[in-house]
């Protein structure tokens, strides 16, 4: 049953995932969240961050994507940095979202797909907590959203951020639990 929640895996992909040392705890978590949601029969959707050829959707305001852009790191659609990463149980009836910034929402067809499902409630997975997930998590919160963050499918460079983000910040805008504690629910 639907029950009009949604999880978000939010970018577990190649390019980015390298960037942490420890991953196997994440990528079992974020895999028991998988199988739990189909069996609640939830719409998953996976959001990776990509970027045209030229790099035209970065400005150069824009301090972090402009150090991608001027590296030379290819991080087009195609590219293998910016695709899901294949210990992640992906199948056919999965969603995938493309963005071009912080944000699941921005420059992305996320909140439409969202909208046109019915969805009010979205439980967050992904790296980095201090990134995505807690950017989407607070434009998902002004958009009246209901949140629920999986703590352990969920990671950051820095544990202690990760610690802080969890514990002090991310409870002001919904229900922080593990993966176990979302699945007794």
């Amino acid at each position: 049953m639907n029950d009009n929640k949604a999880l978000l895996v939010m970018d577990m992909q190649n390019g980015i995932i390298s960037s942490l040392s420890d991953t196997k705890d994440l990528i079992d978590k974020t895999n028991e969240a998988i199988t739990t949601a189909r069996q609640m029969e939830l719409p998953i959707i996976f959001v990776r961050v990509a970027f045209s050829k030229n790099f035209m959707e970065i400005s150069s305001n824009n301090k972090m994507f402009s150090r991608i852009k001027e590296s030379g790191q290819p991080m087009t659609v195609k590219d293998k940095s910016t695709q899901i990463i294949d210990e992640l149980h992906m199948d056919d009836d999965d969603l995938l979202v493309t963005k071009q910034r912080i944000s699941a929402f921005t420059g992305s067809n996320l909140e439409v797909l969202l909208r046109s499902l019915q969805i009010d409630h979205l439980v967050l997975t992904g790296i980095a907590t201090s990134g995505v997930v807690l950017s989407t998590g607070v434009e998902a919160f002004d958009k009246d959203f209901k949140l629920t963050f999986l703590q352990d499918a969920m990671a950051d460079r820095s544990s202690e951020t990760h610690e802080f983000l969890t514990n002090q910040i991310l409870t002001r805008y919904g229900d922080v639990l593990t993966v176990a504690d979302w699945q007794k629910q």
